[in-house]
């Protein structure tokens, strides 16, 4: 999603609002994160609401108050938010491993996850295709059947991902970058509000001043094509 509409997604992980699961700067979590999180994809967005929408986020960022957000802001919060997520992942993979494991008798089967990968899709929250794959990586021992070992063994081991509203470094930066657009360093709430509608009317494919879920997931596919790999 060019880099600042999937900065709301990413930045609703770090903080209030779709981009964000922060905790506050000791950093609270709001109540609305999450709900932002979940229905990022599944809800629409329209341009009129960005302005606040970055505003919130941005005094969120702008941990001095100085009106600029700088990378060393961000590092900051991202690394007392990557703290916190690494507390909570154990009660992460064990809502996981219950919510697969449908009859609850300590396993999942190919066929619980099909049916829990099916259900996501059609309620908007998966894309249905990686299920199968997943699962082979983490039933160990190739029985057809995943334990809580196995896939403990398989989120320790990076085979499975925790699903968390949260953004990776690089992410961070890629969206830091396309709004630093003089190369200062850090940017204002001018220069993020731009860079957000930017990307907003990038993805907004039919012009209309609202962004779709569809046209959400079809920016998200498009940066992922474009974006170089290192």
């Amino acid at each position: 999603m060019s880099k600042l509409v999937a900065g709301a997604l990413v930045m609703a992980a770090l903080f209030p609002t779709n981009v964000a699961a922060a905790e506050s700067a000791s950093v609270a979590l709001p109540s609305s994160a999450a709900h932002s999180h979940h229905s990022f994809f599944t809800s629409n967005q329209a341009r009129a609401d960005i302005p606040a929408h970055v505003e919130r986020l941005f005094n969120t960022l702008d941990s001095n108050h100085d009106g600029f957000v700088t990378k060393s802001e961000i590092a900051t919060l991202q690394a007392e938010f990557d703290e916190r997520a690494a507390k909570g992942a154990p009660k992460r993979a064990e809502r996981m491993f219950n919510r697969l494991d449908a009859d609850h008798d300590g396993k999942i089967t190919i066929a619980e996850a099909a049916v829990s990968r099916t259900a996501r899709t059609r309620a908007g929250k998966a894309s249905g295709h990686r299920g199968s794959a997943l699962f082979a990586r983490a039933d160990g021992n190739k029985d057809g059947a995943v334990t809580r070992a196995e896939f403990d063994a398989a989120v320790a081991n990076g085979k499975i991902k925790l699903h968390h509203a949260s953004m990776r470094g690089s992410q961070i930066v890629r969206l830091f970058d396309s709004a630093d657009a003089g190369k200062q360093g850090r940017i204002s709430l001018e220069e993020a509000e731009q860079a957000e509608l930017r990307q907003f009317d990038a993805a907004d494919q039919n012009h209309d001043g609202v962004l779709t879920p569809q046209e959400r997931r079809q920016a998200a596919r498009s940066d992922r094509v474009r974006r170089p790999t290192t």
